[in-house]
Order: structure tokens, then sequence, then C-alpha cells
């Protein structure tokens, strides 16, 4: 069945909210969280990842009545360089669809959500303070 473009985002019975790629770009997350995560920093050095800092996005869209979520890793390997995409992928509540409805998969669904991640300012790390604290700015964020 094809999916209506206008069609209230809701809960399957697998807890995804099925939708198209076209409709998620559209979502404009509103909620953002950045947070510095040591813990994550140190697993990322053990797996010989250069991460000098490292924390997690998670970004909601709350403009209907189920919740699109969208969470990542990401790393920064020296004190003036860029935040970058963890190894590990995504944490979604989202399974992109056909527009006729069809799933594409978890891996077509990543490898769209790696290209959108792409395509908009997720990076707002700025740089650090006297302390050694990482600095983000917050305009970015919201």
């Amino acid at each position: 069945m094809p999916q209506q473009p206008n069609a209230v985002l809701e809960y399957s019975e697998s807890g995804y909210i099925r939708l198209t790629y076209a409709r998620f770009c559209a979502l404009t997350f509103a909620r953002r969280q950045l947070v510095e995560d040591d813990d994550l920093r140190r697993e990322l050095i053990d797996q010989e990842v250069p991460a000098f800092c490292a924390g997690f996005c998670d970004w909601t869209d709350d403009s209907s009545s189920a919740q699109v979520s969208v969470g990542w890793a990401w790393y920064i390997s020296t004190s003036d360089s860029a935040q970058q995409l963890a190894p590990g992928g995504f944490s979604s509540n989202v399974m992109f669809v056909s527009v006729e409805g069809a799933d594409l998969g978890i891996a077509t669904t990543n490898q769209l959500l790696k290209a959108w991640l792409s395509e908009v300012s997720w990076q707002s790390f700025v740089g650090f303070d006297d302390r050694g604290n990482a600095t983000m700015c917050l305009h970015s964020l919201h």
C-alpha cells in the first residue's frame, strides 16, 4: 500500500516509525541533545580510534504523536579537528520505506541516515576551555 505524503506518523507493531526518506528529510528535529562521554572515548581508544574527545548526539522530532528519534556517536581526533561519526552507526526508531510502502531494510535505512547526516550541520564542537573541557556551540544545537 503506497504511503500517503501527509499521513500521520505512527508506531508500527515492531516499534518502528515507517516513513519515506523524503518525509524524514522534511522533519525539523527541534529537540537536539549533545553530550560528551569519556567512557565512549576510552572505548574508541581501545578500538584504536584516535579519540581526543567523544560523545553522543540524539535528535528528536516531536511534531507528531510518534516521536522520530535518531542518535549517533561522535568523536574528535585532535584538539583542532572537526567532529566525526564514530564507528557503530545509528540508533533510531525509523524504518525507511519505498513510496509504495515496502520496507527498505535496516542496512539501507542506516545508509540513508548516514547520507542525511552528511547533509545537515550537526558538528557543534568549537574548541576546548582552559580546563580541557569540550566547548559546544549551542546555537548549532537549537
